[in-house]
């Protein structure tokens, strides 16, 4: 069995939700509450998937040297389509709160404060571990110039909005978190673009420097990345489900059989496509997750309590699989012995990581992301009161 076999995904899978529930079973876990827990279960698989993605394309680059997309339909779907249901479920929940605010005042100070606390916490602690790792694989030597090398990591702090140069000469930077920073800066292009789009949707029209800050973004992003059309199809798509939800029933008519029916056939679908940057697939990964927001919890599964748990530690996992692939590969077995695995063993190695990395990333949220995210209601008053004496 290579990595390429679809058993190879069940098998991660199946492992993972072991260990999650052996975690869930051990820990007292408090979930977080909203409207939307299929797509909190929805997040469980997505975060999973990047990595079994990952997993094959290091297998490939060991062999090969070449970094490339999985040559399976399926493997390179695992990632690509699982990326564009993350943009999918950041405008869904998002363009729903606009959507929902309807004669109260759309909170920007909070907005902005929980994204601060939701993203930039566990990211600067994964960019931490890639410095540290670039500087023991360097011998903690500086191999370029020091304004270089502080520039290097200042446009990797920025959450590479603008550009991501190696760190330090080192040909390993994109390696180590095996690139996943890319999608970052559309998260923050959709965030900073919210104030243009509650134009549209709210009575009240948001403060001018919130539109201004926009601009500027909007402007600064497109200057160094120009206009890519499928983050923001995605983001386009995952603005369907809120507008069917306020202002239609169709919710009533597929959360049973028909709509998991609906969406089975479209990731048949998604399966003939080699990439998900096509606008036909694209258009039926939105049918999908527009079929799962409206509530089809796909027989029962999305609801279950240990995917979502999986889903509550998707950020860490995305930001720290590939860290956890590249230290075991680099450091605990050598580049130029795992590389002479068999497929099988090669299998097995990734078996054993899955565990590791799912408690890892229970961690990462435990006691990096979750109690920054508590804070931000604290934060966001403190803010508040600071503004009104600066004014007064």
């Amino acid at each position: 069995m290579t990595p390429s076999n679809p058993a190879f995904a069940l098998i991660v899978f199946l492992i993972a939700f072991l260990t999650a529930y052996l975690i869930k079973a051990k820990y007292s876990i408090n979930y977080s509450s909203g409207r939307y827990e299929c797509i909190d279960g929805l997040r469980g698989f997505l975060a999973l998937s990047v990595f079994i993605h990952h997993s094959n394309i290091w297998y490939t680059f060991l062999q090969t040297g070449v970094w490339d997309a999985p040559q399976s339909n399926l493997y390179n779907q695992f990632g690509q389509t699982s990326v564009s249901l993350f943009f999918m479920i950041t405008s869904f929940l998002f363009i729903s709160k606009l959507l929902n605010t309807e004669t109260k005042r759309f909170d920007w100070i909070y907005f902005f404060v929980s994204r601060m606390n939701r993203l930039v916490p566990m990211y600067y602690f994964s960019l931490y571990i890639i410095i540290v790792i670039v500087m023991i694989i360097s011998q903690w030597s500086i191999n370029d110039e020091l304004i270089n090398y502080f520039t290097s990591i200042m446009h990797w702090s920025l959450f590479t909005i603008v550009q991501s140069p190696v760190i330090n000469n080192s040909g390993f930077t994109h390696y180590i978190n095996a690139g996943v920073v890319w999608s970052l800066p559309y998260e923050w292009l959709f965030y900073f673009s919210l104030p243009l789009v509650s134009i549209l949707l709210l009575r009240t029209f948001p403060p001018v420097k919130y539109i201004v800050l926009s601009v500027i973004f909007i402007a600064v992003f497109y200057n160094f990345h120009g206009i890519v059309r499928y983050p923001v199809y995605s983001f386009i798509g995952g603005a369907i489900a809120p507008f069917l939800l306020k202002f239609t029933s169709l919710n009533k008519y597929v959360k049973g059989i028909y709509g998991s029916a609906i969406v089975i056939i479209c990731l048949f679908l998604i399966g003939s496509f080699h990439t998900a940057n096509d606008t036909l697939c694209i258009l039926l990964i939105a049918v999908v997750f527009t079929t799962i927001a409206l509530g089809n919890s796909m027989f029962g599964l999305l609801k279950n309590s240990t995917l979502k748990l999986l889903g509550e530690i998707c950020y860490s996992t995305y930001l720290l699989h590939g860290i956890v692939l590249f230290i075991l590969f680099y450091f605990g077995f050598g580049l130029d012995k795992i590389k002479l695995l068999s497929p099988l063993e090669y299998n097995l190695v990734i078996f054993l990581t899955t565990p590791v990395l799912v408690f890892v990333s229970f961690l990462g949220f435990r006691y990096i992301e979750k109690p920054f995210m508590d804070k931000s209601k604290k934060l966001t008053a403190k803010i508040k009161i600071k503004t009104r004496l600066n004014l007064s």
